[in-house]
């Protein structure tokens, strides 16, 4: 059995080479890792010197979120071009304010006005897509806002009796929102969003995907919040 498996490898493995699968992926790989070093840089030297010039981590949020609800606008006129650039700058911006709160204080205020702009920035988001197209899209979006309601308040609710309870669960405020590990986080509904702009008409399938991805992210958190609060805490 080994020698067969070791044979089937063999013949994947020159298959790969002759149609040159390995090095495209290497290459693909090898470009994305560079790509992010370099964004990673100019995030830095922007926060660096937007903290030097005493803009405060909480003005940048504000700043990213008035850019990202004007993809809502956009995103209603079907100028998915425009929505996409308002999307990834909302998003720089994100990276920006924690950079420069790294540099002065993480403030428990900043978390929240940091969480809450993000929530709202992501259902906002959605709701404009839902104008691109109501016809096609109003179900899909209304979906998706009923999904990513119960991940977001599980979510805010777990953190609220955690924090409450400052033992072992308590919310690190070096990242916000609070995340808990598994599905539907920033990075997937940020992917979503990008998608959704380069391929409008696959909105209604993408959401609906991102969509029970979202409840299965509450459900995760739920079987979480049992296990630290009843479980833990009575072996305590």
């Amino acid at each position: 059995m080994p020698e067969k498996i070791r044979s089937i490898k063999d013949a994947l493995n020159s298959k790969l080479e002759k149609y040159k699968i390995k090095q495209s992926f290497s290459y693909i790989n090898s470009s994305t890792q560079d790509l992010c070093k370099k964004m990673h840089k100019s995030v830095t030297w922007t926060a660096q010197n937007l903290h030097k010039a005493g803009v405060s981590a909480n003005v940048a949020s504000l700043t990213g979120f008035a850019i990202g609800l004007l993809a809502i606008n956009f995103l209603s006129l079907n100028l998915y071009f425009y929505a996409l650039l308002c999307i990834l700058l909302n998003r720089l911006f994100d990276s920006i304010d924690g950079e420069i709160a790294r540099r002065s204080k993480v403030t428990e205020f900043g978390v929240f006005l940091d969480a809450t702009l993000d929530y709202v920035f992501y259902t906002g988001a959605i709701f404009g897509f839902a104008l691109a197209n109501p016809m096609q899209n109003a179900v899909a979006a209304a979906f998706l806002l009923f999904s990513f309601a119960a991940s977001a308040c599980a979510m805010l609710a777990y953190a609220m009796i955690a924090y409450k309870n400052k033992a072992f669960s308590r919310i690190s405020l070096d990242k916000s929102p609070f995340y808990l590990g598994g599905f539907a986080q920033g990075a997937e509904t940020f992917v979503a969003l990008v998608i959704m702009c380069l391929l409008p008409g696959w909105f209604m399938q993408i959401a609906l995907l991102l969509g029970v991805l979202c409840l299965i992210k509450a459900l995760s958190i739920m079987v979480t919040a049992y296990y630290n609060f009843v479980i833990m805490a009575g072996r305590k």
